[in-house]
């Protein structure tokens, strides 16, 4: 992150940390998984990289609102959950659910935990978010959902960091 703490940075400071923000690649550890994944390992490195995208998301994001919005430590935890997420946004003048991709962060962080938790079997709420995926049945086709998201919650970032720069 910083060397500093945000209250010891000015407002010009914290612009152009957000400013340069812009320019970070959320998936270039997801990137590495696939290409060290080979043609054997396909599906398996894309659920791996699906995994490393949503923890990198968060991270940034987690970064930039704590940045931008000077929260402190108890906020920075709440933030990464999105019933608090809206709230604290919304109690800064930020309409969390109106930037553009907000359900692809969900969806993201739903397909994450259901890699991790649930053994990637399709759970209630991604029932029929991709075509080919069946409430109780194996995930499927996940470099298919994996390109998709990748390039989605990208947009997301971006467009975060132009709400946050654009209240700042």
């Amino acid at each position: 992150m910083i060397d500093q703490s945000p209250e010891s940075l000015s407002d010009i400071e914290i612009l152009d940390i957000l400013q340069s923000m812009k320019s970070d690649e959320l998936d270039t550890e997801a990137k590495e998984i696939i290409r060290n994944g080979g043609k054997a390992g396909r599906q398996e490195a894309h659920k791996a990289a699906l995994v490393a995208l949503n923890q990198s998301f968060e991270s940034k994001f987690v970064e930039a609102v704590s940045l931008a919005l000077q929260l402190n430590e108890a906020q920075m935890k709440k933030i990464r959950y999105k019933k608090d997420r809206v709230r604290i946004l919304k109690a800064r003048g930020i309409d969390y659910l109106a930037i553009d991709g907000t359900e692809t962060a969900q969806v993201l962080a739903q397909v994450a935990q259901a890699i991790v938790r649930e053994d990637a079997v399709v759970t209630h709420d991604l029932h029929n978010i991709f075509p080919f995926w069946k409430e109780g049945w194996p995930m499927v086709q996940f470099d298919n959902v994996y390109k998709i998201l990748a390039e989605d919650i990208a947009i997301h970032y971006q467009a975060v960091l132009d709400e946050l720069i654009s209240k700042y």
